[in-house]
């Protein structure tokens, strides 16, 4: 006879949590997957508490993450010991309260908010594509990327997170129109150029051509090799960049500037699968330069330990500590 759910050993169990999360965070999970990860927690308490175990090692490392949980009032309920009751018994109105708030806001961005489960096209973490959106329109998505179509009187294109680069080949006709956060870029003629939205905080960068950007009653022009930035704060002026640098990513690369380390580690995370937490907030003030392949992300994490002398902890499902 078969050995029965209650024999597994426990190190499979724990690893089979591990392995759920990590599906959770490569950014491909669908709600298929979430409704068997249920019936996974559901047959065994084991279970549910490994996965409880797995999720709190990502949550705990990270204040984003905790902030997102404050916002939606789980604390109390995340943190308790996940038993049968709770998954088999008459909490249904709280798991679906708290099932709610996780689509919302998912803790340390573990799958995509529901405001990004309607995409036609989407990217994993360190995934790259490239589509045809029609005879003159193509997109090159960048890693960790939901992008929408709009139909109706204006056809165009709703980035809602990461990063595409769009190219327009038309002269004539109606203007394309990107939207990302609360504002919009349209290129009316041929034109190249990079829209990335992280959270609300949207950048577009003019590589080819010419482009407007909206937001509200503002509006502003970019040329070639000019950026702009826009959030809940406004649209900001104009820069000049070096399109070397905002391009890197289609050739397989990343680039640091004298980057502070917090923000290499966010950018390392919207590449490598896993976490890697910087522990230490006063570390993160340092500078990192370089250009690194995107397939390599480890190569950074090895630079930032020579540089700095960090001490680097691997933790399991990918998650990395510094400091």
């Amino acid at each position: 006879m078969a050995p029965s759910q209650h024999d597994t050993p426990p190190d499979e169990v724990a690893r089979q949590a591990h392995a759920w999360v990590r599906r959770l965070a490569s950014g491909q999970a669908t709600v298929a997957d979430a409704q068997a990860l249920r019936r996974w927690c559901e047959a065994d308490p084991a279970h549910a508490a490994a996965f409880a175990r797995a999720r709190k090692l990502w949550r705990d490392f990270d204040p984003a993450g905790r902030e997102v949980l404050q916002r939606g009032r789980v604390p109390t309920m995340a943190r308790r010991r996940i038993n049968r009751r709770a998954f088999l018994g008459g909490a249904l109105t709280a798991t679906a309260a708290v099932a709610a708030v996780a689509a919302l806001h998912p803790p340390l961005g573990l799958w995509a908010p529901a405001s990004q489960w309607g995409a036609d096209f989407r990217t994993a973490t360190g995934e790259q594509k490239r589509v045809r959106v029609s005879d003159d329109v193509w997109l090159a998505l960048n890693t960790q990327t939901r992008v929408a179509l709009q139909s109706g009187t204006q056809p165009g294109i709703r980035l809602l997170a990461g990063e595409a680069e769009v190219e327009r080949r038309a002269v004539a006709g109606l203007p394309l129109s990107v939207i990302a956060g609360d504002g919009r870029t349209l290129a009316r003629g041929q034109a190249r150029f990079d829209v990335r939205n992280d959270d609300g905080e949207v950048c577009v960068t003019c590589l080819a051509g010419e482009v407007e950007v909206e937001q509200g009653a503002r509006r502003q022009v970019l040329h070639r090799n000019e950026r702009v930035i826009y959030d809940a704060n406004g649209l900001r002026a104009p820069l000049a960049v070096d399109p070397s640098t905002v391009s890197a990513w289609r050739e397989g690369a990343v680039v640091f500037r004298r980057t502070p380390l917090s923000d290499a580690v966010a950018e390392i995370n919207r590449y490598r699968p896993g976490r890697v937490v910087l522990l230490d907030r006063e570390l993160g003030r340092n500078v990192v330069s370089g250009r690194f392949r995107i397939g390599d992300m480890d190569q950074v994490i090895a630079q930032i330990r020579a540089a700095f002398g960090v001490r680097v902890r691997h933790l399991p499902g990918n998650v990395v500590l510094l400091g």
